[in-house]
């Protein structure tokens, strides 16, 4: 008894003791509670710091830049009073010589002013620009209006010795736009030969251009003539195919002009083997009156004189108006301010606006034949008389050319074609064993249908019949057994009556189906063995008859 106490008193505690343990791990547990909420209080608390951080970042960086820019803002203002006070100290007296210049050739057009006030300022503006090369042609023109030819001829000599193929160029202008064509075509000739075949830009161009196309008027001493021919003599002469690269340029530039045939020839795209072969020979052919034509109108465009002259006097006030070489480090330093003045204060957006006017400005310095070339060839192409001019000159490249284009194919051409057609084959060469073909793609169609029809099961009724007979059996047996296996029976002799059925009507139905098709076959492949061949034909009489005639001159 004292024992059974004793037991129930050490039970009473350990129940004492986990209830204890329990209530403690009752607290810990709401500790662990706490303290996540904590936690998760505090990484909200961090979250929402690290945002306050960053959006406190970004105010910082706009701040810094916008004052960055403010202060490049005023700095460049600042310079740029500078800068231009340069310019004026150092070369004021060459804008007004510019100026001048401009001036007298519009007075000297309107006869509005003395020949006297023209020859004071001139001689003035000399002794205040010793250095530019513009000064003396200024006093040169000024002695032409007063007939001094010996003051002309001293000042034309110094303006030469400044800068003599600025000085050939503008003083050609000016005697064009005078009239004075032998002492024109004396300037013209001396900047053409100051001229590299090798390295042409697109305004050497223009000026060769308007000579070619007599905006000079008649060179009746032939000082300017051969130019054009020495200079290709000297491309040709200088190393590297020039012939293969222009074959192949002008080869490609005909290959634009290609037709497509596809819709032409249908059947012959669908089932013959040789149709790419064929397409490419025949469509260059099919588009050699639209090259012709292409290039006919360029040769003889009516070039418009007036538009030319022109275009060749804003070239004089263009040149006149150009900053000399000794100005542009300040000038490119002023345009530089000035961006960044237009940019408010942003440096990056300054530069990469100043690059991308100088990108579009550049002239690309080719040789003279690229660059004829690439007026006529270029998405953005020259003027009408340019194309002309090019073309007239590159007329042997271009025949060349063309040749290769029509030619590179020929040899492709096939003798025959194979037709492929609902996996028969068979050839032709002339198209005049038509009957034949269309007979042995009959029987092989017939074949592939007898094929087809042969593979289908005629004894699969029969086997459900035999299936049939013998759960009829069993449904018998199942009468003088048990009931069970007799609605087994019956049920499954029923069913394979049933499928017999439906396998007498699917044999009837794949039979017709398969009949229909190989008959729509037969009828559809005849007909397309029928348009194949007389698209042949036709394509070789296209041959036949292009090659029967000598190849065209598309240049003529």
């Amino acid at each position: 008894m004292a024992a059974n106490t004793s037991q129930g008193i050490s039970t009473v505690g350990l129940e004492r003791k986990l209830n204890d343990v329990a209530s403690s791990v009752h607290r810990i547990e709401d500790q662990l509670v706490n303290t996540n909420d904590k936690i998760t209080s505090v990484a909200d608390d961090l979250g929402k710091v690290s945002h306050e951080l960053t959006e406190l970042r970004t105010s910082f960086e706009e701040f810094m830049q916008e004052t960055i820019r403010a202060n490049m803002l005023q700095k460049a203002l600042t310079e740029l009073v500078r800068v231009r006070q340069e310019i004026e100290n150092n070369f004021g007296g060459y804008k007004v010589v510019r100026e001048t210049m401009l001036g007298v050739l519009q007075a000297t057009d309107l006869a509005l002013v003395k020949k006297t006030t023209i020859s004071q300022v001139t001689e003035e503006l000399m002794l205040s620009t010793p250095d530019y090369w513009l000064a003396p042609c200024l006093v040169a023109v000024s002695a032409w209006i007063g007939n001094n030819r010996d003051l002309a001829n001293r000042a034309i000599a110094e303006a030469v010795k400044r800068d003599e193929e600025k000085t050939a160029l503008t003083m050609a202008l000016i005697c064009r736009r005078n009239n004075r064509t032998a002492t024109c075509f004396e300037w013209l000739s001396l900047y053409f030969s100051r001229q590299t075949a090798s390295n042409f830009t697109k305004s050497n161009f223009t000026y060769l251009n308007a000579y070619l196309n007599g905006v000079f008027g008649p060179d009746e001493n032939h000082m300017c003539d051969d130019y054009v021919a020495k200079w290709m003599r000297e491309i040709q002469s200088n190393g590297g195919d020039v012939e293969k690269q222009q074959v192949e340029q002008w080869s490609e530039y005909c290959s634009s002009f290609t037709v497509d045939l596809d819709s032409q020839f249908p059947q012959m795209n669908s089932c013959v083997h040789e149709y790419s072969d064929i397409a490419a020979y025949v469509s260059r052919i099919c588009s050699v009156d639209t090259i012709a034509n292409n290039f006919s109108q360029m040769k003889n465009v009516e070039v418009d004189q007036q538009a030319l002259k022109q275009n060749i006097d804003q070239t004089l006030i263009d040149l006149i108006s150009h900053y000399d070489k000794r100005e542009e480090p300040l000038r490119n330093e002023e345009r530089y301010l000035i961006k960044i003045r237009e940019f408010n204060g942003d440096a990056a957006a300054a530069r990469a606006a100043i690059l991308e006017e100088d990108r579009a400005k550049t002239e690309n310095a080719l040789d003279l034949i690229s660059q004829m070339t690439n007026i006529v060839v270029e998405k953005e192409p020259g003027s009408p008389s340019e194309k002309k001019t090019s073309v007239s000159y590159l007329s042997s490249y271009i025949r060349s050319g063309f040749q290769n284009y029509i030619t590179e194919k020929k040899t492709a051409f096939p003798k025959g074609i194979t037709l492929n057609i609902d996996g028969w084959s068979g050839k032709s060469e002339d198209g005049s064993n038509a009957d034949a073909l269309q007979k042995n793609f009959e029987e092989t169609m017939q074949q592939n249908r007898k094929n087809e029809l042969d593979a289908i099961d005629a004894d699969k009724p029969k086997k459900w019949r035999i299936a049939a007979i013998v759960c009829a059996v069993i449904a018998l047996v199942g009468v003088f057994t048990t009931t069970a296996l007799a609605v087994a029976g019956v049920m499954a002799c029923l069913t394979c009556f049933f499928l017999s059925w439906k396998s007498v009507k699917d044999i009837a139905d794949d039979t017709n189906h398969i009949n229909q098709t190989y008959d729509q076959k037969i009828v559809n492949g005849k007909k397309q063995i029928a348009d194949a061949l007389s698209e042949w034909t036709h394509a070789k009489e296209v041959v036949r008859d292009f090659e029967s005639h000598q190849l065209p001159d598309v240049v003529a």
